[in-house]
């Protein structure tokens, strides 16, 4: 769901939800463990106080590093919200 890119990362997060993902980051590959890197890559970066004020470009740059594929982001927020009534 997030993609880590080196054994740091790997090391790092692993370490946060408990389980040995440099060792074996296969363990990716399953829903539940992606999951919970996910949700500690997204509060250890503190993304939620740009998320709250639809801050894609933020959001963006705080995942990705950069803003590579921002006008599709936008426009899938814009559906998403939609989708939900907001």
């Amino acid at each position: 769901m997030i993609q880590l890119i080196g054994r740091e990362n790997y090391r790092t997060y692993g370490e946060i939800i408990g389980y040995d993902l440099e060792r074996d980051p296969d363990l990716l590959l399953q829903y539940g463990i992606s999951a919970l890197v996910a949700g500690a890559f997204w509060q250890a970066r503190r993304i939620n106080r740009f998320a709250d004020t639809d801050d894609v470009t933020a959001v963006t740059k705080l995942i990705n590093g950069g803003t590579h594929g921002l006008q599709e982001r936008v426009v899938y927020l814009q559906r998403a919200k939609r989708a939900l009534g907001l």
